[in-house]
């Protein structure tokens, strides 16, 4: 009888261990398969949002340059045809890197100085230009359009309202796999009902870096009554 009922608790013992890892087993499938599930709609999200404030870039970006190019044919100004010239590397740029998940950090220097030259034919001599670049940007590889709109946002919302002198020092410095950029530029005095946060294109900015380098990078911009500064560090 003491044989007989401890083969009976042995057997009860086993078939209930099978059962428990069988259990333990489909719970852990159900979570793994949940937790990939919810991974990957997480990344689907973060994805279409990307393409979705990338679709805001092109025309936000091509909407200011164009009135760029207006300005100087109102003026009937002779370097309205190399504006259009400069456009046109402009476009190329968006359409063939633009969409990339990663672009050479050369290619954005690039673009700055498209950007720069074609608003320096609406300035003239009256915009003092600075633009430096510490180490080699052929190394790095980063997000495309992530610095363009800093330069642009510093046209649009301090040099072309300034009336007195006019001036903007960018700065590149590339330190490893760091890259902080830099933006001083002149800006007009207070004016009510003015908000000095820079628009669409600082908010979308803002969206992007915390959706590609969350937790690689900070965007800090300060101001006083003559200039702004904007600085920027991101870990590629």
């Amino acid at each position: 009888f003491f044989h007989s009922t401890r083969d009976i608790y042995s057997l009860i013992s086993g078939t209930y261990f099978i059962v428990f890892l069988s259990v333990a087993i489909k719970l852990f499938e159900y979570w793994y398969r949940e937790n990939r599930r919810k991974q990957e709609a997480t990344k689907e999200k973060a994805e279409a949002e990307l393409k979705l404030l990338k679709s805001q870039i092109h025309p936000h970006f091509l909407f200011n340059t164009l009135n760029n190019i207006y300005s100087l044919a109102l003026q009937k100004s002779d370097d309205a045809p190399d504006a259009v010239l400069k456009l046109s590397g402009l476009l190329d740029y968006l359409i063939y890197h633009g969409e990339n998940e990663k672009v050479p950090l050369n290619k954005e220097t690039e673009l700055i100085r498209n950007y720069i030259e074609l608003e320096n034919l609406r300035y003239g001599d009256r915009l003092e230009l600075n633009f430096s670049i510490s180490g080699n940007p052929e190394t790095l590889q980063l997000a495309p359009l992530l610095l363009i709109p800093l330069v642009e946002n510093a046209f649009k919302h301090g040099i072309s309202r300034t009336r007195d002198k006019q001036w903007l020092t960018i700065s590149l410095e590339i330190s490893g796999r760091n890259v902080d950029f830099y933006i001083e530029n002149s800006k007009p005095g207070k004016e009510p009902g003015k908000d000095s946060s820079g628009g669409l294109g600082l908010i979308n900015l803002r969206k992007r870096l915390d959706l590609l380098y969350h937790g690689k990078s900070s965007l800090e911009i300060t101001e006083d009554e003559n200039y702004y500064k904007v600085h920027l560090k991101l870990s590629t």
